[in-house]
């Protein structure tokens, strides 16, 4: 017997012996009907995921970017940290009619250089957060998806 899930059946015999042309042929039809409208389904479906994805894509590349950029302040911070103690190493060695002019200017570096620290810090606990915040998130969803396939 002929026969797809949301097709009617009323035959429970071979359907040529139960059944008129003009029914088989409405069958045929209401099938026909419900996987053109299955088709249009998933495609719609298809539509939404591929949308969902690039938005998913763009939030992921745009935190990509801010580690990317965090990571390359940390790197000026940590060079600027080594220039400063190297400095900070010479002056001890060196003797200079400059002393005053050059203390002075060492510790305008080394409160610039703590004042950089700090802002780093708050932006380094910012991002920490919402990196958590972002990666917690998405392990959730995951983990529902396979439930959903």
């Amino acid at each position: 017997m002929f026969q797809m899930s949301g097709c009617p059946s009323k035959a429970k015999e071979p359907v040529m012996t139960n059944m008129n042309r003009a029914q088989i042929h409405e069958d045929h039809e209401q099938c026909q009907s419900d996987v053109q409208m299955w088709y249009a389904d998933l495609e719609a479906w298809r539509k939404e995921q591929a949308k969902l994805l690039a938005e998913l894509v763009l939030v992921l590349s745009t935190h990509l970017e801010s580690l990317k950029k965090h990571g390359k302040a940390i790197d000026r911070h940590a060079e600027s940290m080594r220039r400063h103690e190297t400095f900070i190493a010479q002056r001890e060695q060196s003797a200079s009619s400059r002393f005053d002019e050059i203390e002075a200017r060492l510790a305008d570096t080394h409160e610039n250089g703590l004042e950089t620290h700090a802002k780093l810090r708050r932006a380094h606990e910012k991002l920490k957060a919402h990196h958590h915040d972002v990666m917690a998130k998405l392990a959730v969803k995951l983990r529902v998806l396979p439930r959903l396939t």
